[in-house]
């Protein structure tokens, strides 16, 4: 049995609550207030003016110490509620949640709870599991700006970004250390789960936006787009359309699925554009219909792809986006960046429901959502041994995505 450990969440409690709280509060500093006065009226005698003096004195000297204390409470607070829950107030300007407070080298900010673990998301929710105690499960908020379907679809290489895709609100969104979330960008729907799309620098995303042209672009908008032409010129209205795409690690590379029919979605295969040299590089699995979601080793030598075939009905092959779990495999293709020497594709190494996988920081350990059953995660080798399952349920029926926090746990 899973024992989750919910953190401390300050916009938890019901707005009713909130509201009978801060009424109470003004209630008891004016009735103070209120009593404060009444001894000052009630006084018959004046003192002499020594004796006023030395209590102005007094007075000041309690409001600079009132003063420092709440200033230092005030930080303790908001310390408490960075790190405890990305639960906020919402923004006045549009720009999103944020919930301020400090962000350094030492710390993650509101990311500082996922440090090293797989993270999903679930009810409107981050959940993070350790790896080496599956009953350890921590939990914050999703911002009020982030739709409560979206999905898990990568980190920022620093690990204080995390890439959030809603194909039901058809939005992409990246919310930083400081809650603060930024609309990245649209997207489509019904794929049901997302490639890790936003670049490692946690800043930039890739969008078509003419034939054979991708344009890389800044998401906070202070720098100009940069534009980078394909060949092929995959990404055309009237072509192949293209999927979704993945970052390499050191941001010099992007893996796109592409599809040769966009009305029957048949024939997937991957192309590795390489955005220095501008060559691009064909992978095709062979035996498998459609492509469900793909993402780097961290040493960028490897794509690990989850991939399947189409649900046979009445012996034929029901060809279209696969809106339902269905038999896939993980493969691990060779993404090596010289175009002379044939991609190497592995074999299957494991099998089952599977929706998306995820890389540990080292490279030693693979995860993965399977669908079946109850949906959990399961972890393994790289080579598929020793697979066993960590989480027996995800808490949701929803497609959700899964990415493992780059940043290891410091040492307890």
């Amino acid at each position: 049995m899973i024992t989750t450990t919910p953190l401390p969440s300050p916009a938890s409690a019901p707005a009713e609550s909130r509201e009978d709280e801060r009424h109470a509060t003004g209630r008891d500093r004016s009735s103070g207030a209120r009593e404060e006065r009444a001894g000052v009226d009630a006084s018959a005698t004046r003192p002499p003016v020594e004796v006023l003096i030395e209590e102005a004195r007094h007075r000041a000297r309690r409001r600079r110490q009132l003063v420092g204390a709440v200033a230092i409470a005030a930080v303790a607070i908001a310390a408490i509620a960075v790190t405890a829950t990305l639960d906020g107030a919402g923004s006045s300007d549009g720009a999103g949640t944020s919930l301020g407070g400090q962000v350094d080298d030492t710390s993650l900010g509101v990311f500082e709870p996922m440090r090293g673990r797989i993270v999903w998301a679930a009810d409107g929710e981050l959940r993070a599991v350790d790896p080496a105690d599956p009953t350890d499960i921590r939990r914050i908020a999703l911002p009020d700006d982030v739709d409560a379907a979206a999905m898990v679809s990568g980190w920022s290489a620093d690990g204080t970004r995390l890439a959030l895709t809603s194909e039901d609100a058809g939005k992409l969104y990246v919310v930083d250390a400081r809650g603060t979330v930024a609309l990245a960008g649209e997207t489509g729907c019904c794929l049901f789960v997302s490639d890790p799309w936003l670049a490692p620098d946690g800043s930039t995303v890739a969008e078509f936006v003419a034939p054979g042209r991708l344009q890389l672009r800044d998401v906070s908008g202070l720098t100009r787009p940069r534009q980078v032409d394909v060949d092929p010129a995959f990404g055309r209205e009237d072509g192949p359309p293209v999927i979704g795409e993945a970052w390499s690690p050191d941001g010099s590379r992007i893996a796109l699925r592409v599809y040769e029919d966009e009305v029957m979605w048949t024939q997937p295969s991957i192309f590795v554009f390489d955005l220095v040299a501008g060559t691009a590089r064909e992978v095709r699995i062979p035996e498998i219909d459609f492509i469900r979601h793909m993402t780097w080793s961290p040493d960028g030598a490897r794509l690990l792809v989850v991939a399947g075939t189409y649900v046979e009905l009445n012996g034929v092959n029901l060809t279209g986006p696969p809106v339902g779990p269905q038999n896939t495999s993980l493969y691990l293709v060779d993404a090596a960046p010289d175009t002379s020497v044939p991609a190497q594709i592995s074999d299957p190494i494991a099998s089952s429901h599977f929706i998306a996988a995820t890389w540990s920081p080292d490279g030693e350990q693979i995860a993965a959502i399977d669908y079946v059953g109850r949906r959990g995660i399961v972890v393994m080798n790289p080579d598929g041994s020793e697979a066993h399952r960590i989480v027996p349920s995800l808490g949701t029926s929803a497609w959700t995505g899964l990415a493992w926090h780059p940043i290891p746990s410091t040492p307890r």
